[in-house]
């Protein structure tokens, strides 16, 4: 990796941290309401469509990072919600799937999080991550696996 690609990255790195850390209040509810990790699963898929998008269409002289693009994607996501009033909801009460640019801005930070050196999410972020308890289907099919 070059030294312009690093610092790239780390740019990255940091403005999304920087980002998951406004979104508390988000992560606490997707970690409490599975409606919610089934949205951002969505976004999640759109997100990273349209990040394959911009990498097979979109010529550049030096290629970029796939953390980079998902940075990008989520800074335009920000800063046209900023420039028509949106706030992060403060509390994880007000998150619900209409949430449409929370929800977005989850979906890039977690796919950012999967990358290699992408951002280490907030403690909440994790919880969210691994939904308890497990659904019957899941532990009857471990049952089958194991004996």
């Amino acid at each position: 990796m070059r030294w312009a690609d690093f610092l790239a990255d780390r740019s990255a790195r940091r403005w999304l941290r920087g980002v998951a850390g406004r979104l508390g209040p988000g992560w606490q509810a997707l970690a409490a309401d599975p409606s919610l990790s089934r949205a951002v699963n969505r976004h999640e898929a759109a997100v990273a469509d349209a990040v394959r998008c911009e990498q097979d269409v979109v010529p550049r002289q030096d290629p970029v990072s796939r953390l980079v693009l998902l940075a990008g994607h989520a800074h335009d996501v920000w800063t046209e919600a900023e420039r028509t009033g949106w706030q992060p909801p403060l509390d994880s009460a007000s998150w619900s799937e209409r949430e449409w640019t929370g929800l977005r801005l989850l979906a890039c930070l977690r796919l950012a999080a999967a990358e290699p050196h992408g951002p280490k999410l907030p403690r909440a972020a994790e919880v969210a991550r691994d939904p308890s308890p497990r659904t019957g289907e899941q532990v009857n099919n471990r049952r089958e696996f194991f004996g």
